[in-house]
């Protein structure tokens, strides 16, 4: 008789687990993420406490937890707005969760977006641009024609004032930090002068011939200049840190350190990750690295450097002496760990514009160019443009609140420069 009853309350048991875990196993708990306006929230991750992802938001802010019972804890976590946690209550099988979700205070409350159209700016089907750029004088084309390849001058309305021909070896225009054009070869480079009369320009003409490694050796280094110094940056430690030096022009013409980048997470890449069977770094580790990126200008006798390895933007006057510091956050976003992780569209690229002095940076997804301006002042963006229609965009050039680029659209396949107001 025992033996039937202990039985029976085994079975009794094991039916009483089955109900409960088939309960479970058919509970679905509903809920939604809404923002401070209570407008529905879309991609918004939903996690275990252990960061297993359980759901993520439609369109409408809305997911289903298939597999959470009361008293489990979800958190919430999307790039623009701040994480949040919750605590699942034994009511919310009958309701719908709602979660109310802030912005993060990374995201400006009002981003201005530009609509503009592109167009070609030089319109010529016949000609193929091959490089360019801009300087207080105009647009400089290299151009390459069915038989014949030429340097021309443009006027900032895309008019041609001059031009003269080139071998077709040269492939490339280069603008050196004085502003100056050079035709560039793989064998040598040559500076593009004007020929005057009474201070008007008439005629372009070719100046001076370095060979390249020579013009490399002068120029391959140097980043910027003021009137009273020049910066110069050299690579260390498989490009993984910058030494940024200054020279006086009119001084003892010795280096003087200016500013020492590291990229932290690129070496200890190469340190622990690349090591011989002795336990060394193979020195294959810059096969997978880029170089670090804190690029330096000069505007207005200043100097702007952004350490988006330190993610702070050091401004200093002429005597390279810093004068203001500020956060530099545009290229970062808060994870959901905590941490501030690198945006991976970030196109790792700084902009100025020579003739007003705004910065701008790009982000590129799917071919697709965004380019924010940067308020030096908060380390974000406050401005962004999106170049719609036209992926994969090269050579992209900002002069005086214009994007200039190159493009190819039609059937003859030529590479066609385009422009489009920003600002």
């Amino acid at each position: 008789m025992k033996i039937r009853q202990i039985l029976h309350y085994f079975l009794l048991v094991i039916l009483l687990l089955w109900s409960l875990c088939t309960t479970a196993q058919n509970t679905v708990i509903n809920g939604v993420c809404l923002d401070n306006r209570n407008k529905p929230i879309r991609d918004v991750g939903i996690y275990t406490i252990d960061s297993t992802i359980l759901a993520v938001t439609n369109k409408d802010g809305q997911f289903a937890l298939k597999h959470s019972l009361p008293g489990d804890t979800i958190y919430a976590s999307h790039l623009s707005f701040e994480n949040i946690t919750y605590v699942i209550d034994s009511l919310d099988i009958n309701k719908k969760i709602v979660l109310k979700m802030t912005p993060t205070r990374l995201q400006l409350p009002e981003v201005e977006f530009v609509e503009n159209l592109p167009h070609v700016a030089y319109d010529n089907k016949v000609v193929t641009v091959k490089d360019f750029e801009i300087n207080e004088k105009g647009i400089y084309l290299l151009a390459q024609r069915r038989r014949n390849n030429a340097v021309l001058h443009l006027n900032f309305a895309c008019d041609t004032l001059t031009e003269f021909k080139i071998s077709p070896d040269y492939y490339n225009i280069f603008k050196d930090v004085y502003g100056e054009m050079h035709i560039v070869s793989d064998n040598d480079v040559w500076q593009i002068g004007h020929k005057t009369l009474r201070d008007k320009v008439f005629d372009m003409e070719l100046l001076y011939n370095y060979p390249l490694a020579e013009f490399i050796s002068v120029f391959g280094n140097i980043a910027c200049v003021t009137d009273s110094v020049l910066v110069v940056g050299k690579y260390f430690y498989f490009n993984q840190e910058i030494y940024y030096y200054y020279y006086e022009i009119d001084g003892d013409q010795q280096p003087h350190e200016f500013h020492h980048c590291v990229n932290v997470e690129g070496r200890d890449f190469i340190y622990f990750s690349l090591k011989n069977k002795w336990g060394l770094p193979e020195r294959s580790g810059n096969m997978f690295l880029k170089p670090t990126y804190d690029p330096i200008f000069a505007y207005d006798n200043k100097l702007y450097l952004f350490a988006f390895d330190e993610d702070k933007i050091f401004v200093y006057n002429n005597l390279g002496e810093v004068i203001h510091e500020y956060p530099l956050t545009l290229h970062k976003y808060m994870h959901w760990s905590g941490k501030m992780k690198l945006i991976k569209k970030w196109g790792k690229k700084v902009i100025m514009d020579d003739a007003t002095g705004k910065f701008y940076t790009i982000f590129v997804d799917n071919g697709v160019t965004t380019i924010k301006r940067i308020n030096i002042e908060t380390g974000t963006t406050d401005k962004t443009f999106v170049i719609g229609g036209f992926a994969f965009i090269e050579n992209l050039r900002i002069y005086n609140g214009k994007a200039y680029f190159l493009y190819k659209n039609d059937n003859t396949r030529n590479s066609r420069l385009y422009e489009v107001t920003i600002e």
